[in-house]
């Protein structure tokens, strides 16, 4: 049960402070990481780029360490990827303690700002391809819950679409768009559920577009 306990702990404070630091994992992170990542995409991938695909990062704060150190993977935060007026933009659920707009939940940032906050040496892109149109399926229900403003489940109960947090968020969207079927690889710890990111690097499900410096499960 200890082990347990602090596995959850660590997996809720980093996907609400993951862009924080601080030398104390039991208390409430306020405040924010001012240094950025040195990731500049090539144009060439931004070129390639469509609404719907998915972004992973890796934060840069030391609860992410801890976390993917606990969970063996080496993500730790994902959203989706859509274009307004020419600019790239990612959808994605944080905590509102670490959110410029202080939005708890669901909310709407550049591309840049989400790559910023990326370690240097992980981020992922990925395009999904389990179900006919997915790119636009995907990115019609991503403004969905944004417009519906739901917010960030800091309980991580898996158990309805009233609040989400990051991964929780794309698992609704996948279901919402593939006729209730799980594409999600779940790992039972205990009693605890956790959404693994090693979702996205199944050839079948998903074509990989940019990694910086990855993985041996690349």
């Amino acid at each position: 049960m200890k082990q347990l306990f602090v596995l959850v702990l660590l997996f809720i404070l980093s996907c609400v402070s993951e862009e924080t630091k601080s030398n104390n994992i039991y208390n409430k992170v306020k405040q924010k990481i001012t240094s950025k990542s040195n990731i500049d995409l090539p144009q060439v991938v931004l070129d390639s780029l469509k609404s719907g695909d998915i972004i992973l990062r890796r934060g840069d704060g030391p609860l992410s360490f801890h976390l993917s150190n606990t969970t063996k993977e080496a993500f730790t935060h994902c959203g989706i990827i859509v274009k307004e007026k020419e600019e790239f933009k990612v959808i994605h659920s944080i905590g509102g303690q670490v959110s410029n707009q202080e939005i708890d939940g669901v909310q709407l940032t550049t591309l840049k700002h989400f790559v910023d906050y990326a370690s240097d040496s992980l981020l992922y892109i990925c395009r999904p391809i389990f179900v006919d149109s997915a790119n636009i399926k995907i990115t019609n229900r991503a403004y969905y819950y944004l417009e519906k403003q739901v917010p960030f489940d800091h309980r991580f109960s898996m158990l309805s679409k009233d609040k989400m947090y990051c991964s929780e968020l794309l698992y609704y969207i996948f279901k919402d768009i593939n006729k209730q079927q799980n594409v999600f690889v779940i790992k039972k710890k205990h009693k605890a559920y956790l959404l693994l990111f090693s979702t996205f690097f199944n050839p079948t499900n998903f074509t990989k577009i940019y990694a910086v410096k990855p993985i041996a499960i690349y």
